[in-house]
């Protein structure tokens, strides 16, 4: 148990970063730009509200389960990971 509660304070982390990333980016998106931005926000806000919905579920899983959940907890999170940064690349 103790691997699922320290995983669950990671995933929470992580969303609490890429909260504070997302209020950046649309605060970026307000400010005027020349040329119009292509990519949209909508995908990744949709994905963030998916990990936190799976982390709620992070404690209810039982270890026969626990390695797959893991594994597909963590690809959403790399696949917000790679937006992000694809998002921010956009302001630099």
């Amino acid at each position: 148990m103790q691997e699922k509660e320290k995983y669950k304070a990671e995933i929470e982390a992580r969303l609490l970063k890429f909260s504070d990333t997302l209020n950046e980016i649309q605060a970026k998106l307000k400010e005027p730009k020349e040329t119009p931005l292509d990519f949209q926000l909508e995908p990744i806000l949709e994905k963030h509200k998916k990990v936190g919905a799976k982390a709620a579920q992070i404690e209810k899983t039982d270890e026969s389960a626990w390695s797959k959940f893991k594994s597909e907890l963590d690809d959403l999170i790399n696949d917000i990971d790679d937006d992000m940064r694809k998002a921010m690349a956009h302001f630099k």
